[in-house]
């Protein structure tokens, strides 16, 4: 199979060879798949924490902010390495050793003594975490052959609900017995991450090209469409893990539910909207990719608004709806990335997923700070206004060439 590379460049198209499949290997594709949702089941878990950690830690909710802000930045930042290393891997070492890692670090943040040894297994967790993705995301496209939309999706969507399962699974078990067992809690996920690592050992992915553009070059062709999608996904992200870190915090301290009812809402937001993962790029592919990232921001702000704002109990109901429309953009960027830098998967994925979302968890310890003064239900507000820089990246984007 040949591919074309269509950055804008005045010299003529190069030709690279890439050896990708043409048919999807569903079980290889399953595989990394299931790794990709046991690492995000298990990292969700500091959410719904929060609220007995702000209590056992004396913490306020900027150093509680502060936890979010190093597990998602010090993986995101990280990937890129992780991802050069990968790109030159032809098995997929670190998508086995990656969720193993963060499995482990997660299930002990139960039993730990103090505030520095929970930022040092958070440290562990983000590690494994940011090893995983870039080389997951890459072996996912990889797999799925000439239907990298749909197997990119499936791999998007995995997370996306094992980011809302996580919590609802931990409250539940943390509110029946107590905060200790996280630990016992976590064993069935460890097991089983750890027979994937040794299955996903033996699977190679792809192979590298025999007349790789140079880095520098590639990423400078492609840096707007780049910059752009970065853009966008900073936003979504900010949006999305602000609601997904301090909706447990804003229903239990300023509305009195209980422990699992945060993670139940944090499930309809997050778990329910794993759906819009599965369905983005079946729509990308029918109405095309840039009105699908604006739509995902223009219809799911304003319900996310009207959540915050409604007084009755049943706005719970449009915690799914909006979370489906607003992760409905999440394969779609990964796709884009891809095809932008197609001998360089793992760097690309993690352009769109680890640099930007890192920006995300950024923004929680501001975000934090800023609830201690006026509030989280007002300053969850104030983040949906990011939505407006979004939709400008999109219509700034580029528009696709014809493929050759």
């Amino acid at each position: 199979m040949t591919l074309v590379s269509l950055a804008p460049t005045h010299e003529a198209p190069q030709i690279v060879e890439t050896r990708r499949p043409v048919s999807m290997d569903r079980p290889r594709l399953l595989g990394i798949t299931l790794g990709h949702f046991l690492n995000d089941f298990h990292m969700a878990w500091l959410a719904p924490l929060l609220p007995l950690l702000v209590v056992r830690f004396h913490l306020t909710l900027a150093l509680a902010g502060l936890l979010g802000t190093i597990l998602t930045t010090s993986s995101a930042l990280s990937q890129p390495f992780f991802a050069l290393a990968a790109d030159r891997l032809r098995r997929s070492v670190l998508a086995a050793v990656g969720p193993v890692m963060t499995v482990a670090a997660m299930s002990l943040i139960g039993i730990l003594p103090t505030y520095t040894t929970l930022i040092a297994a958070l440290l562990v967790a983000a590690a494994g975490t940011a090893i995983f993705h870039p080389q997951g995301a890459a072996a996912a496209g990889f797999h799925s052959g000439d239907r990298r939309a749909t197997g990119l999706s499936l791999f998007v969507a995995a997370g996306e609900l094992a980011f809302a399962l996580g919590p609802l699974y931990i409250s539940a078990v943390v509110q029946w017995q107590a905060l200790r067992w996280t630990l016992p809690a976590g064993l069935p996920g460890l097991l089983v991450a750890a027979t994937l690592a040794l299955l996903a050992l033996r699977w190679p992915t792809a192979q590298p090209a025999h007349h790789r553009e140079p880095l520098g070059r590639a990423l400078s062709a492609q840096r707007r469409m780049l910059f752009l999608l970065w853009v966008f996904v900073v936003t979504r992200s900010i949006v999305s893990i602000a609601f997904l870190t301090f909706l447990p915090l804003l229903l239990t301290r300023e509305q009195g539910a209980s422990l699992v009812q945060g993670g139940t809402a944090v499930f309809l937001f997050g778990g329910i909207g794993a759906v819009g993962g599965v369905m983005g790029g079946m729509l990308a592919d029918r109405i095309g990719r840039r009105p699908v990232l604006g739509l995902s921001f223009i219809l799911s702000v304003p319900l996310l608004a009207l959540f915050l704002v409604l007084p009755s109990a049943w706005r719970l109901a449009l915690l799914p709806l909006a979370g489906i429309i607003l992760y409905l953009s999440a394969p779609v960027t990964i796709v884009m990335a891809q095809e932008g830098l197609p001998q360089r998967a793992s760097l690309a994925s993690s352009i769109v997923m680890g640099l930007a979302w890192g920006i995300g968890g950024l923004a929680l310890t501001l975000l934090g700070a800023i609830a201690d003064r006026i509030g989280l239900r007002e300053t969850l507000l104030l983040t949906l206004s990011l939505a407006l820089v979004g939709v400008a990246a999109v219509l700034a984007l580029p528009r696709p060439r014809p493929t050759a």
